[in-house]
């Protein structure tokens, strides 16, 4: 990453999954995503938008639990192959009702509601851990992180190991590792949203949202690209924004 201050915002090149460049990066309906999805039986239809100035995700979502054998919640997702990061700076919008509402990011096999899966979760009342279901309609596992009250939400995929690093922004991350979980090559990726509570929709922000797909292991620097962004990071908020991608290298902001 290589900075250059001017007055109260940063410019910073980064490097991450490339899309091809357009004006506005993430201008689709659904920013970077694919589609949206209420997973399991809900009471109530969830929502989301996508704020393509702000490159901010508002999404609405109901549903009793993600836990046990089977989930309920809101799904902004997209499809993925092989190793990513996940990265979001997240939080819930209103005092909510359920101390176990449920946001942040989820890596699924499937879309069924008992699908294997890993997800990083914040909940309402700052528990922040790593849930997942090693198998199609098995128990849900927990760990849980030292951190509470979470806002910076990451989730690494590396082969069959997850490692979900939260978190408060500014702050040092804290990790929570599993090693041998099998959800297959393809899975389907996205934001979430539990309300914790049939009969309630709860919300949340989402934005400084990234994919990144790391270099392969045989990377060859100034051979191969992965792609950069150009981003301006506003100081006084932390809030970032692309302005451009590139599917080379940006050596430096010599623009």
């Amino acid at each position: 990453m290589k900075i250059r201050i001017s007055g109260c915002i940063l410019i910073l090149v980064t490097f991450c999954l490339f899309i091809p460049p357009v004006s506005l990066p993430q201008s689709g309906p659904l920013g970077i995503f694919e589609q949206q999805d209420d997973i399991g039986k809900v009471d109530k239809t969830g929502s989301a938008t996508y704020d393509a100035e702000h490159q901010e995700y508002i999404i609405q979502g109901a549903g009793a639990n993600m836990w046990f054998d089977r989930d309920e919640f809101h799904f902004v997702w997209k499809r993925l192959r092989g190793d990513f990061i996940l990265t979001t700076r997240a939080q819930f919008i209103g005092a909510g009702v359920e101390a176990h509402r449920k946001l942040g990011w989820i890596v699924r096999s499937s879309l069924d509601s008992d699908s294997a899966q890993v997800n990083a979760a914040v909940h309402g009342d700052g528990l922040t851990s790593l849930q997942f279901r090693r198998a199609k309609g098995g128990s849900t596992e927990e760990l849980k992180s030292s951190l509470n009250g979470a806002d910076v939400i990451q989730l690494e995929r590396k082969g069959n190991a997850y490692t979900m690093s939260v978190a408060q922004f500014g702050g040092a991350f804290v990790t929570q590792q599993l090693s041998d979980l099998t959800l297959g090559n393809e899975v389907y990726v996205g934001l979430y949203v539990c309300s914790h509570n049939k009969g309630v929709i709860e919300k949340a922000r989402f934005g400084d949202v990234r994919i990144t797909v790391p270099a392969r292991e045989n990377f060859v620097p100034y051979r191969d690209y992965i792609g950069s962004n150009l981003e301006i990071l506003d100081i006084e908020s932390g809030r970032r924004k692309i302005i451009y991608r590139s599917p080379e290298s940006i050596q430096a902001p010599n623009w």
